[in-house]
């Protein structure tokens, strides 16, 4: 089932869950044949063309239309992204034209591979025995749900002895697609949408989904049992094997951070562009901030130039409005939760889990006037970090920390802020400045806190201080940045 990022406006407020799904994959259900019996051919191919490989696409979407439709039903609208797009505005879904223009390319891409179908034999799959993979709780569990997709992919039994595959004599495929632009603005949504309008047209094709992150982790680990094997280059395997999925490959959070993933992606996606594939990427950077200030970033950039070469860039960076957090699953749970409430500390560890997904939850070293930040718990390609308030307020920390936080990431968490005294007025103090740097800096922030905005700090004693009317701003924003309006504006504080 498609899943949105908009949601009808009529609904409460909330966070979006981003689902994070690092690999989708379904299987296309076969009937039983006799051992000498030729496997069905969709007669949607030249009665000349060689069929297709009837094992190619095991474990994931093999997708093709229907061959016969009763001559007296009408025929049906063509299916494109936008007629897709246009379906969920009728069922509430929000228009907006960044996500419009974006669909539009995609409708440009879907055309080009429809008139690009798989005409050829999908490279075979060296060492590739789905029945006889061990099982192994992390490519079958946690990437891909138990068997499947990586399973087969990077499985323990590679056959070195194995010839990979020489580059096919193939059409020229078309231009890719490289979508960019902040958090929650709708990339993977509109993608999603092209996948679906794939499935539903493209005769022959199989099309896959991966999380970059997840995809990488299972190439170096091939990597490594290839060398432990004798094998000193797996990458022409690794590229067989994916190309023997579906040479149409969409990548969600397309992000380079490990010098070992910078290193080798030229040489990967090398292979995939002589086997055929087409790359729809989606990512919070632009091409050219991709491995920004890396370690021996010079040998990385031929990898850019071969990104822009095979793919259009779209940018998505002028959305206004971040569909993660005005409208989704967690809309009723908000942004602000109490501590002593029942359920409050679990909603709002459901949230972070929603927006953080798959994504490996890092610590990172900001560095401001010449003294690292630390954050302990980040994710830098979903722009989120998570905070303490005693780690930020109970230490000495001033307002130049704060605006680096702030500028670096989009979306913060500030768990177990207190009630607090007089007597506590530093504490209050740095509150008051950490959110005015948030504020500043026009980030999303989820709080969990021992009270309400209006009951953190109270004074007993006669007559207002200084700290109180300076709190009196501070409550306001806290109201403001909870608000929706709030929530959908775009946010204008430069990235770092």
């Amino acid at each position: 089932m498609l899943r949105l990022l908009n949601r009808p406006a009529s609904r409460p407020l909330n966070l979006l869950a981003v689902s994070p799904a690092a690999i989708e994959r379904t299987s296309a259900p076969r009937l039983p044949r006799a051992p000498s019996e030729a496997p069905a051919v969709p007669r949607h191919f030249p009665a000349d063309a060689p069929d297709p490989a009837p094992d190619a696409c095991r474990e994931i979407r093999h997708f093709s239309s229907s061959a016969h439709t009763p001559s007296a039903a009408p025929a049906a609208p063509p299916t494109t992204v936008l007629s897709l797009y246009n379906a969920n505005l009728a069922s509430g879904s929000i228009p907006d034209e960044h996500q419009l223009q974006t669909v539009s390319r995609l409708d440009r891409l879907l055309a080009e591979v429809q008139a690009h179908p798989a005409k050829y034999e999908p490279s075979a799959d060296p060492g590739a025995r789905s029945s006889e993979l061990p099982s192994d709780p992390v490519v079958g569990g946690l990437l891909s749900g138990g068997g499947g997709f990586f399973e087969s992919l990077f499985s323990d039994s590679l056959e070195t002895r194995a010839e990979a595959p020489p580059p096919l004599s193939l059409p020229p495929a078309p231009l890719g697609l490289y979508v960019h632009g902040g958090v929650g603005c709708g990339k993977t949504y509109t993608m999603d949408l092209f996948q679906e309008a794939v499935a539903a047209t493209v005769s022959g094709t199989c099309v896959q989904k991966v999380h970059f992150h997840a995809f990488m982790l299972d190439v170096h680990r091939q990597i490594h049992i290839a060398k432990g094997q004798g094998q000193p280059d797996a990458l022409p395997f690794v590229v067989s094997r994916i190309v023997s999925r579906g040479r149409v490959v969409c990548f969600d959070e397309f992000q380079v951070t490990d010098i070992a993933d910078a290193m080798i992606l030229k040489r990967l996606f090398e292979g995939l562009f002589e086997q055929g594939c087409v790359v729809v990427a989606t990512s919070n950077r632009p091409p050219d901030d991709l491995y920004k200030n890396g370690i021996n970033r010079d040998s990385f950039l031929p990898f850019i130039d071969l990104l822009r070469q095979r793919n259009e860039v779209v940018s998505m960076d002028d959305s206004p409005t971040d569909y993660r957090i005005v409208h989704g699953k967690l809309q009723a749970k908000g942004v602000y939760f109490l501590k002593g409430e029942e359920g409050g500390q679990e909603s709002y560890e459901e949230v972070f889990r929603g927006l953080v997904g798959e994504a490996k939850v890092r610590s990172t070293n900001l560095r401001t006037q010449g003294r690292n930040v630390l954050i302990t718990e980040s994710v830098e390609e979903k722009s989120i970090a998570r905070l303490n308030f005693w780690d930020m307020c109970g230490k000495s920390k001033g307002a130049a920390d704060y605006l680096v936080i702030g500028e670096h990431f989009e979306t913060i968490f500030i768990s177990d802020v207190p009630k607090m005294e007089l007597k506590d007025v530093n504490l209050v103090r740095r509150f008051i400045t950490l959110i005015d740097a948030l504020y500043e800096c026009e980030c999303k922030v989820v709080i969990l806190s021992e009270a309400r905005p209006e009951g953190i700090f109270v004074v007993d004693e006669d007559g207002p201080t200084d700290e109180q009317f300076a709190f009196d701003r501070t409550r306001s924003r806290l109201d403001e940045m909870m608000s929706e309006q709030w929530l959908k504006r775009k946010r204008k504080g430069k990235k770092l």
